[in-house]
C-alpha cells in the first residue's frame, strides 16, 4: 500500500524531472553533444585533408570530438549550403574554399546561399597554391613549351582535368588558356585525386591542381611541375618558377578557405571558435605541419576573412566574365 509520504517523494520527483531534463539541455557549450564540421568536399582531397588536422586540434583545445562530416557536390555549393542551413547553437560548423565564398557568386545563376550575409564568419584558415603540371611523358618543360605544343596540336585537342565546373583548378585553366590564346577540352572528375590518376596513366594531357592533392606525386616523379599559381615561389619547390615568371602576366590564383557557421550563432560561441582557431594557427608545428602538407596556414579572425571574400568576389567575376563560363 502506498501511503501519503511515498506518494508524496514519488510526485515531487515526478515534478523534477522536466528541470532535470531542461539543464542538462542547456548544458553548457560544448558539452552537450559532439561538434560537427561540414567539408563539402569528398574524402581524400586537399579541403578534407587539411580540414581533419583542424578538427583534431579544435577537439583537444574544446575537450569535445570534432565529427568531420562530408557534403559534397556543385563544387562546393552543396556542403556550404548545408552549413547556411543547419541550426545556429555552435554545434555545427563548416569548411567553405574560395569558390563558394567568391567565384561562384558570378559563375552560378543562383546560388541557394549568400556568402556575405548568410554565415557568421569564424576565420580565414589557410591558403593553398595551385601548381600547373603535366604527364610525365610529355616532352614541354616550361609554360611556353606547352603553349606552342597545345597550339601544334590543335584546339580542343589537348585536356585538362578538375576537380569539377567551378573549382579553382577550372577557373585557372580557362583563365590561362584564353589568356594565352589556345582552346583546351575540360574533363570534370569528382574529385582532384582521381583526374591525377588519369594524368599520370596518359589519359589527360595537364592540370592545375592544389598542391596538397598531387605534393606526394611531384616528389616521387610520376607527374611533372611546370609551374606554381602564386605571385611568388613555393618555399618547398624554390626551383619551379610562377606563372608570372613564365609570361603570363598577372596570373595570381591562390585557393583559400574559411572557417564558417550559421548565422546568429551565439556570440560567446563564435568567439571561443575564433579564438581557438587563432591560438592553433600560432603554434608552430601546426603551421610546419601545414607546410609539409602543401598549406599555408593563416588563422586570422573573421575581419580577414571578410575582407578576403570581400576582395575576391569582383575579381573572380572578372575571371568568370572572362572565361565565358557560366553554370545554370
Amino acid at each position: 500500500m502506498i501511503n501519503r509520504r511515498t506518494a508524496l517523494t514519488g510526485l515531487a520527483g515526478a515534478l523534477a524531472l522536466p528541470a532535470i531534463r531542461t539543464a542538462s539541455a542547456q548544458a553548457a557549450w560544448p558539452t552537450a553533444r559532439p561538434i560537427r564540421m561540414i567539408v563539402p568536399f569528398p574524402p581524400g582531397g586537399s579541403t578534407d585533408v587539411l580540414s581533419r588536422v583542424i578538427g583534431e586540434r579544435l577537439s583537444a583545445a574544446l575537450g569535445q570530438t570534432v565529427v568531420i562530416e562530408n557534403r559534397p557536390g556543385s563544387a562546393g555549393n552543396v556542403g556550404v549550403n548545408a552549413i547556411a542551413r543547419a541550426d545556429a547553437d555552435g554545434y555545427t560548423i563548416g569548411v567553405s574554399t574560395i569558390g563558394p565564398l567568391s567565384a561562384h557568386v558570378e559563375l552560378y545563376r543562383s546560388l541557394p546561399f549568400n556568402p556575405r550575409t548568410d554565415f557568421t564568419y569564424l576565420a580565414d584558415i589557410y591558403e593553398i597554391p595551385n601548381i600547373f603540371v603535366v604527364n610525365p611523358q610529355n616532352p614541354v618543360k616550361t609554360v611556353q613549351e606547352f603553349i606552342a605544343w597545345a597550339k601544334e596540336k590543335g584546339a580542343g585537342k589537348v585536356s585538362y582535368g578538375t576537380p569539377g565546373i567551378g573549382t579553382t583548378a577550372h577557373l585557372s585553366t580557362e583563365f590561362f588558356s584564353r589568356k594565352v590564346g589556345i582552346e583546351l577540352l575540360h574533363v570534370p572528375y569528382r574529385t582532384g585525386a582521381v583526374a591525377v590518376q588519369d594524368l599520370i596513366a596518359g589519359r589527360i594531357d595537364m592540370m592545375f591542381d592544389n598542391l596538397p592533392t598531387i605534393i606526394g606525386q611531384i616528389q616521387g616523379k610520376t607527374i611533372k611541375p611546370i609551374a606554381v599559381s602564386t605571385a611568388r615561389r613555393w618555399p618547398d619547390l624554390p626551383d619551379l618558377p610562377t606563372m608570372i615568371e613564365s609570361g603570363i602576366a598577372g596570373f595570381d590564383v591562390t585557393s583559400w578557405s574559411g572557417m564558417l557557421a550559421p548565422k546568429g550563432i551565439p556570440d560567446a560561441i563564435a568567439q571561443r571558435l575564433t579564438a581557438e582557431l587563432v591560438k592553433i594557427g600560432e603554434d608552430p608545428a601546426f603551421v610546419k605541419r601545414f607546410q609539409d602538407m602543401g598549406a599555408i596556414s593563416t588563422m586570422k579572425g573573421p575581419d580577414v576573412l571578410k575582407a578576403r571574400v570581400e576582395s575576391e568576389i569582383p575579381r573572380w567575376a572578372e575571371v568568370v566574365r572572362a572565361a565565358g563560363a557560366k553554370v545554370d
